[in-house]
């Protein structure tokens, strides 16, 4: 049944795979479709860090813009405040400058008054002299005959005296309150023109912070529109980032099917890559032995360890087709696995981030089965790798 499932395989693939053997032919056939499928993965999963790397670029430009709007909201908010302190300020000043119109008609009827006064007492002044000076000494001779007495032509003269001296006072004073009228009017006038002075300037920076939020306005709603623009970018890149996901899933799951059908093949087929005791590099890409098998440091160590620089999450590679009988945790070997190839044959894989596969499973030669890491007891990220036939360790380097 299973042979009949590979021949399946191999003729969708335009490979004739004998019912009963496991030819190299098909293998062949085999590495050839994994070969395509991984670049195809490959090409994938650039694409998907490209379109991740776009995503949140995109996820940050929406961060910006939505901190832009937030400042310009605030700065619109601002500015109405600062409009209607404004609009406070205007109203009290209409207010003062309506008091200030009516102390300046106050003063204009005071000062009219006082005028009218002056003029009257100015033109009873101007009469009484008038008429003293027509009567001349005779006003005085008539005084003086007109006495009982030279004292009483004394007094009358005196009084004469008294009511001219009392018309210069009141003319004086007329003045002074006309003067002080006057100035009154000139500060009130002046503290007019400043209040209006004022209400022209808080009108202009009013007129200019309407005009202000007018443009914050016009940013926001452009803001608006971008970041509508934005959103819907970035609803196209998640989607396209899940159809390269999913995509990409599929792709995997083929090669999975196809490291089952080549695992299972040289299972059942009895021609175990180890037939010709011939292994590949388990760790691709990494060539350094940073320790080799044999003594060191007082006992003997068991494999060897591969390293190089940024080999951290590298993938590790079963050295040859068979089953894992071993998938798990161990103190010094940290996320282990190992591997039965058959006739004998055993492969480990220590100090793994993570481990691809599980007990039981069978994998074929070159499927990746875990990433490098540095559990157990390790000084920093490598793959620690042994060979064994019947369980006794082997120097690595005679195999791969």
């Amino acid at each position: 049944m299973r042979f009949r499932k590979i021949a399946a395989v191999a003729a969708a693939m335009g490979v004739a795979v004998a019912a009963v053997t496991y030819s190299t032919q098909g293998i062949s056939v085999y590495a050839s479709s994994l070969s395509n499928l991984q670049s195809k993965k490959q090409q994938l999963q650039s694409e998907i860090n490209q379109v991740s790397k776009d995503l949140a670029a995109t996820k940050n430009n929406i961060a910006k813009e939505a901190q832009y709007q937030a400042s310009l909201n605030q700065q619109i908010q601002l500015n109405l405040q600062k409009v209607a302190v404004m609009e406070e300020e205007l109203d009290l000043l209409a207010e003062e400058l309506d008091q200030k119109s009516l102390e300046l008609d106050e003063k204009n009827a005071e000062l009219d008054q006082k005028e009218t006064e002056i003029d009257a007492t100015y033109e009873q002044y101007k009469q009484r002299m008038r008429a003293m000076y027509m009567a001349g000494d005779t006003s005085t001779l008539e005084m003086l005959f007109a006495a009982d007495s030279f004292s009483d032509f004394l007094t009358n003269i005196e009084m004469m005296k008294a009511i001219t001296a009392h018309d210069t006072e009141l003319l004086d004073t007329l003045e002074v309150q006309k003067s002080s009228l006057t100035n009154q009017k000139t500060q009130v006038e002046r503290l007019q023109t400043e209040i209006e002075e004022q209400q022209a300037e808080v009108e202009t920076n009013k007129k200019a912070l309407e005009e202000t939020n007018q443009q914050l306005q016009v940013a926001y709603a452009e803001s608006k529109t971008a970041m509508q623009d934005i959103e819907l970018e970035k609803k196209q890149f998640e989607a396209n980032l899940e159809a390269k996901k999913k995509e990409a899933s599929q792709v995997q799951s083929e090669i999975d099917a196809i490291y089952a059908e080549l695992a299972a093949a040289a299972s059942n087929s009895n021609n175990s890559t180890m037939k010709d005791g011939k292994f590949i590099w388990p760790l691709p890409g990494y060539s350094t032995i940073t320790s080799g098998y044999g003594a060191r440091w007082g006992s003997t160590h068991t494999g060897i360890d591969i390293s190089g620089g940024g080999c951290y999450g590298a993938g590790i590679v079963a050295a040859a087709s068979g089953t894992v009988i071993k998938a798990g945790g161990h103190w010094s070997y940290g996320n282990y696995i190992i591997v039965d190839h058959g006739g004998g044959y055993t492969t480990l894989y220590a100090h793994c981030s993570k481990l691809l596969v599980s007990a039981g499973q069978n994998v074929a030669q070159g499927q990746k089965i875990a990433l490098v890491g540095s559990t157990g007891q390790s000084t920093g990220p490598h793959l620690h790798f042994e060979v064994r036939i019947n369980g006794k360790t082997q120097n690595p380097r005679n195999f791969v």
